[in-house]
């Protein structure tokens, strides 16, 4: 593994490990929170059992109605005492979710009541009756039972609001951290396939050079000597880079399979703490919440697929491919914000039509294919006009087509099909000549066909065509 793929691999192990530190933290706060409203919740109940008709109250009209009974008196004085704890720790519990709290109404109601207390016993001595007294010591204490409500109702209120705040940015930091790991992915994965292809293309220009030997050999037996000596060093070279060749492909093996298990671990963390939380809060997700929930556990899955699928793609081999309904649009900017450099670098101008029709297709699949065909269109554009691509798409019963134009350099109609073949190139600008095969590849799994519309100089319209498939999310697609 070169320093470049090892930086990449790095990257993107810190990316998980920092979505699951998001996911984790998220726990332990929301874990806090809760402790907060029960303390709270507990307080605010035990205020009001000592200020209700099993409290205050109820001893306060006791001790009226039993004068001689001094336990209800007592108990009260004892309810006052208890309430005044428990009034002083929700205004101090409550200022840190309101801010500031003073509960007024219920101080004044408590001293009214204390001072209540306090006169009882020398009304009771002026043989007042029972119903003067009560008169005498009454008291409105609905404003302090309305206030306790209304505190206990704005807790309640600034609690939920600071619970979904906290998951919405948990949730949004999460996404865009998901998405830099998947970034990372696909860089590990070109770089890597880069490496690759180059390797490949010098190993059949070798090849190439060998078997040209071997023909001049035949046809001049005066140099036989010479080119014998030649065809040494080539069939040296050759085996040279043929053993690298073989060397390269079992280390991509071991990279796939090194970051696939590495990755196995983690993925399962995130995917375990994703459902886990849309099964908690499935009842106190906003619809944007929870869209962008699914969205972590859909990314989580579709990398997944990603890593078992990467060595199918690595080898070009024939394989069964999930296909769905495919937002075009979508997977065309993917690919442009890929390739956002090479666009800003070369001055490119990209048209993408409105109202694209979906296309029934493998999602990665597509995306390689749409981006091969970007990257062909910035490689061979015409140096003296600035480059402008256009993407639409037309669709008949039958099909639906997804058309790449360019006004660049074009192709020669007699070079139309031979470009499609493996190592095929007609410039010397840099590629490896293997692009438009896996866009070839591509369409043969999907039974669909690559067409090419181009004159020489006067650009390219690769078109490709997707069969219309009964609409499916896990439809599969075989080879024929």
């Amino acid at each position: 593994m070169n320093s470049k793929n090892a930086v990449l691999t790095a990257l993107l192990l810190f990316f998980i490990t920092l979505e699951v530190l998001i996911a984790l933290d998220y726990v332990s706060k929301q874990k806090d929170m809760r402790e907060q409203r029960v303390s709270v919740y507990s307080v605010i109940i035990e205020l009001q059992n000592q200020l209700g008709y099993v409290g205050l109250i109820h001893n306060f009209k006791n001790a009226i109605l039993r004068p001689n009974d001094s336990d209800y008196r007592v108990d009260a004085f004892e309810n006052f005492r208890k309430a005044n704890i428990q009034l002083d720790k929700l205004e101090v519990q409550g200022a840190l979710i309101l801010g500031q709290l003073k509960m007024q109404a219920v101080r004044d109601m408590l001293v009214a009541y204390k001072e209540r207390l306090s006169l009882l016993p020398a009304l009771t001595e002026k043989n007042m009756s029972i119903s003067e007294v009560d008169h005498y010591l009454r008291y409105d204490d609905e404003p302090s039972h309305i206030e306790i409500k209304s505190v206990a109702d704005n807790i309640a209120i600034l609690l939920e609001a600071q619970m979904s705040d906290l998951l919405h940015s948990s949730l949004k930091f999460g996404f865009i951290v998901l998405v830099a790991l998947l970034f990372t992915l696909i860089a590990i994965i070109h770089f890597f396939f880069k490496d690759q292809q180059n390797a490949l293309k010098q190993s059949n220009m070798l090849n190439i050079k060998m078997e040209g030997h071997k023909v001049d050999m035949a046809r001049s037996q005066a140099i036989l000597l010479s080119m014998m000596e030649d065809v040494e060093k080539e069939r040296r070279q050759a085996t040279k880079l043929n053993k690298q060749l073989v060397n390269k492909n079992k280390e991509m093996e071991q990279f796939i399979y090194t970051v696939s298990h590495d990755l196995k671990s983690p993925l399962v963390t995130i995917s375990a703490f994703s459902h886990k939380l849309q099964l908690e809060l499935v009842n106190t997700l906003t619809e944007k919440q929870s869209y962008r929930l699914s969205r972590i556990i859909e990314n989580v899955d579709n990398m997944e697929r990603v890593l078992s699928d990467l060595l199918d793609l690595s080898r070009i081999v024939q394989q069964a491919i999930a296909t769905s309904a495919i937002n075009v649009k979508q997977i065309v900017e993917q690919q442009c914000a890929v390739l956002e450099e090479g666009i800003l670098e070369a001055n490119v101008t990209i048209n993408i039509a409105e109202n694209l029709h979906s296309v029934n297709a493998n999602e990665r699949l597509m995306s390689e294919g749409l981006l091969n065909l970007l990257s062909n269109a910035i490689r061979y554009q015409d140096p003296a006009i600035p480059l402008v691509i256009d993407i639409f798409t037309s669709q008949t019963k039958l099909s639906t087509t997804i058309h790449v134009k360019d006004n660049g350099i074009g192709i020669d109609s007699k070079y139309h099909a031979l470009i499609f073949g493996i190592f095929e190139k007609l410039s010397a600008t840099k590629g490896t000549g293997v692009g438009l095969t896996i866009v070839k590849t591509i369409m043969d799994k999907h039974n669909g066909k690559v067409l090419l519309a181009s004159k020489l100089g006067e650009g390219c319209c690769f078109s490709l065509e997707f069969p219309n498939e009964a609409k499916s999310n896990n439809k599969i697609v075989s080879e024929n």
